[in-house]
């Protein structure tokens, strides 16, 4: 097996390092626009080729793994070059509606597809990084990428799944990096920054990331109105001195449409103890609701 990757950046080359220190795969190559072809291996043993489409008409398997907003375009100019001997495995970050987009755009060759999502830091992990994948062709692909080395998880058949978690996980790891760096740059402006860390350490420390959750979702749930009269006043206390306060205001908005499904006094099945007892309710009112 021929193994081609379509975009040769950091990531990729992680990924091909990895499968090279593994000794799985001999025979990689790579194109993109910013690298000259080479019929010498590089680091991590893998040739330059001079063309997208010699590089298709050399691999077997193709890696893409361009920038998200590229996934498309991509597809579209890799499409020509394909038959049904070609495996086609999407590894951008895109949205689950492009991936459909570049599923039947690259089924209508004749090729295989599916799609992933590497869901951790690529240089860190090479090719064990932690990868989702989906799409018409995943189990064949993640026999594949298996006897690679590599770390799979099948999401099924449709595609965007993968992309789905990675981009709802970003939810919540980059927002609350905003959340963090608002509260920071609140915190030092008040001169109380190691008092608000040392104390949230103390909160977060006790408990698991999933107790956490459990906790604060089932507590949200019945106190969430409250919850947002609090986060806006936070606002208007940065505001008043001129700092940001986008994410708290934002933050407060979602609590009050929490808040305004009234869960608190319609506990029909008993105090929430998850965050999928939480989430039960919600869909629970909302339904309700309509």
């Amino acid at each position: 097996m021929r193994l081609g990757f379509i975009g040769y950046g950091d990531a990729a080359r992680a990924v091909a390092k990895g499968i090279k220190d593994e000794g799985t795969l001999s025979e990689m190559a790579a194109w993109s626009r910013s690298i000259v072809k080479s019929d010498v291996p590089d680091e991590n043993g893998v040739i330059y080729t001079g063309s997208r489409k010699e590089l298709v008409d050399y691999s077997d398997v193709i890696f893409v793994m361009v920038p998200g907003a590229a996934a498309i375009s991509c597809a579209e100019e890799t499409a020509p070059y394909l038959d049904e001997s070609k495996m086609y495995v999407d590894l951008c970050t895109g949205s689950p509606h492009d991936m459909k987009i570049v599923e039947e755009i690259i089924v209508k060759t004749g090729a295989r597809f599916a799609d992933g999502a590497m869901m951790d830091t690529v240089p860190k992990y090479l090719h064990k990084v932690p990868t989702t994948l989906c799409g018409k062709d995943v189990d064949e692909a993640e026999k594949i990428m298996t006897s690679l080395g590599m770390i799979i998880t099948n999401m099924g058949t449709e595609p965007g799944k993968a992309d789905a978690v990675k981009l709802l996980r970003s939810m919540y790891t980059k927002a609350h990096l905003a959340c963090v760096f608002e509260m920071l740059e609140a915190a030092e402006h008040y001169g109380v920054a190691e008092f608000v860390m040392d104390g949230l350490a103390k909160t977060m420390d006790n408990k698991t990331f999933v107790e956490g959750m459990d906790s604060r979702c089932a507590g949200g749930v019945i106190h969430a109105g409250r919850r947002a009269h609090e986060l806006d006043s936070a606002a208007e206390m940065l505001e008043e001195d001129g700092l940001p306060a986008y994410v708290s205001r934002a933050g407060a908005q979602k609590l009050r449409e929490i808040g305004a499904l009234d869960i608190k006094n319609n506990l029909t099945h008993g105090k929430p103890k998850t965050w999928q007892d939480a989430m039960e309710y919600v869909r629970e009112r909302k339904g309700a609701q309509k």
